[in-house]
């Protein structure tokens, strides 16, 4: 069956456009690690309620797409009217509705399939009469159109898009209203245009003109079904005078308490101006449109979610496939390590092994992006350096094959920063090619720990040609060096204070061995996170010289 969801936000910036609150202007960020919505000043969207945290939630673009994560707000975030658990990123798509406190925005994708029309009437001659309509008005529906009312529920549940529900609406307003013209149109929060999801005239195919009165449309958009129509005194507004209308009636389409769409229905010159019930007619079909548009936003949010889970699910089992164990020992080096998985999966890779009865193999790295495509990067990366490893005995050698290789093969927006190093025990001499990646500690035997020298390489996949080069270090028995991710040293906390390098030096500084080192690090992480999830894998890894056998 061809999947009918709405497809995710891809595209280099975030634009948010609000719907519903007021004092609040529209939120465009481009590419970046992380956007912000909070109460605090230091936020990129800065609302200023009492409902909204200091830090509410926060945006960030994984492997091309956008994702929504709520930081364990008090009012919580609601995306198409369903609340999100906290620290679990949601996939964002085109036309979705996010709500923090009283503010509405809606995900703008640019242009969609329906065309956009500017309402017309900014000024209101005399004579015109745009009413709210009463509630008991609305509650006398005429027992005739009971029955179409009910069929058409039926149609409106079943049907799975946005377009196909704006359609089958127009077709059951038309047929129970009495009017000529009708249309779906897509709320924008903004008063100079609308966007036409569905028109239909019963005179013709499709209208070649069909505008709508800007008036008409600001009262309705207050949540209340709103009628203009001609004053008894005969004297014609601006919109009838124009166009002809003898009466136009604008019912809103709620979803999660905003308003979000609107049913426009008018007739014209000598029509008849529909039946006496219309008006509640109308309003009963936009609250059926409206919980209809509330099921399918649920139904595709788990779809999603589904899909997203699947995804990382996959790319986990692939990462536990092709590492070592947590603990080992692997010619002269001993080591520890853990990867903790975050809400999603990063390309995180790290591997040990021998060479031959003297040397010892080792890598460690970070593929940019996460998912899937990180995963399946950072498994060719990890084989291809493997081959490359047991034929070519210099590292800078092999980091200038996985460099080709990587290059010509990966997205032109992926590459790896990458460590590989040779030690050889016989020299106590540890040969190694920093390509990019820069997150490593040495520590040796009865001293505290000191950050490494500063990347010596490019990033690996941006330039096929570039050349590497390999560095040595000398270590004896006892002395380690601890290789991490920078999911261990980029977390913030609550504040918005990143941990740093600082802590982790100082959580190094009485651990006495690999073990000891990857436990106390990652707990100070964890303390310094208070309950803050993860957003990204968290690998470290220890690895300590043994005395000569």
């Amino acid at each position: 069956m061809k999947d009918k969801m709405t497809p995710a936000l891809n595209s280099d910036a975030l634009k948010l456009e609000p719907v519903d609150g007021t004092d609040v202007q529209s939120l465009s960020v481009s590419d970046q690690a992380e956007v912000t919505v909070g109460r605090g000043s230091q936020c990129d969207l800065c609302l200023a309620h009492a409902t909204v945290s200091r830090r509410h939630a926060s945006f960030a673009r994984r492997n091309h797409e956008w994702f929504v994560t709520d930081l364990s707000s008090r009012s919580g975030t609601y995306l198409n009217g369903i609340l999100l658990r906290s620290g679990t990123p949601a996939l964002i798509a085109a036309g979705d509705l996010l709500r923090f406190g009283p503010y509405t925005f809606r995900v703008d994708g640019g242009e969609g399939p329906a065309k956009r029309f500017a309402p017309i009437d900014e000024h209101i001659a005399p004579g015109t009469i745009i009413e709210r309509i009463p509630n008991r008005e609305l509650e006398s529906l005429a027992q005739r159109r009971l029955e179409l009312l009910i069929d058409g529920a039926s149609m409106i549940h079943q049907t799975s898009t946005e377009l196909e529900l704006a359609a089958t609406v127009v077709g059951l307003v038309l047929a129970g209203s009495g009017f000529h013209r009708a249309a779906v149109l897509r709320h924008t929060g903004s008063d100079d245009q609308v966007e036409v999801l569905a028109v239909r005239d019963l005179k013709m195919d499709r209208p070649a003109d069909f505008t709508f009165s800007r008036s008409l449309l600001r009262e309705a958009a207050s949540g209340h079904v709103a009628r203009l129509s001609q004053s008894t005194d005969g004297l014609a507004g601006q919109s009838i005078q124009l166009l002809g209308i003898q009466c136009a009636v604008c019912a809103p389409i709620t979803m999660d308490g905003s308003v979000v769409g609107y049913i426009y229905l008018d007739s014209r010159q000598s029509e008849q101006p529909g039946h006496d019930d219309a008006t509640g007619f109308c309003r009963a079909v936009s609250r059926l449109a409206g919980l209809a548009l509330a099921n399918m936003k649920r139904a595709e949010l788990q779809r999603r979610q589904e899909r997203l889970d699947l995804d990382l699910d996959a790319a986990r089992q692939a990462q536990a496939f092709l590492w070592p164990s947590e603990e080992g020992i692997v010619g002269s080096l001993k080591y520890a390590m853990r990867a903790t998985p975050g809400r999603v999966v990063a390309g995180d890779l790290f591997d040990i092994y021998a060479l031959d009865e003297h040397r010892v193999a080792l890598c460690f790295g970070d593929v940019s992006g996460q998912g899937m495509g990180a995963a399946i990067l950072m498994t060719a990366v990890l084989a291809h350096l493997g081959a490359a490893m047991v034929h070519l005995t210099d590292p800078a050698e092999a980091a200038n094959a996985v460099n080709r290789y990587t290059s010509e093969r990966s997205a032109s927006n992926m590459f790896v920063s990458l460590w590989i190093g040779v030690y050889d025990h016989r020299e106590q001499v540890l040969r190694y090619v920093d390509a990019g990646h820069g997150h490593w500690i040495i520590k040796r035997k009865g001293d505290s720990a000191s950050r490494a020298p500063r990347p010596g390489g490019m990033l690996v996949g941006i330039d096929p040609e570039y050349t590497y080069e390999t560095q040595t270090l000398n270590l004896g028995p006892g002395d380690r060096i601890i290789l991490y991710s920078d999911g261990v040293v980029e977390p913030r906390d609550a504040s918005g204070e990143e941990f740093g390098a600082a802590r982790l030096l100082s959580a190094l500084a009485e651990s006495s061995s690999p073990t000891e080192d990857v436990a106390q690090a990652l707990a100070a992480l964890q303390q310094f996170l208070d309950e803050i999830a993860l957003a990204d894998d968290t690998t470290i890894a220890s690895l300590e010289v043994q005395p000569p056998a």
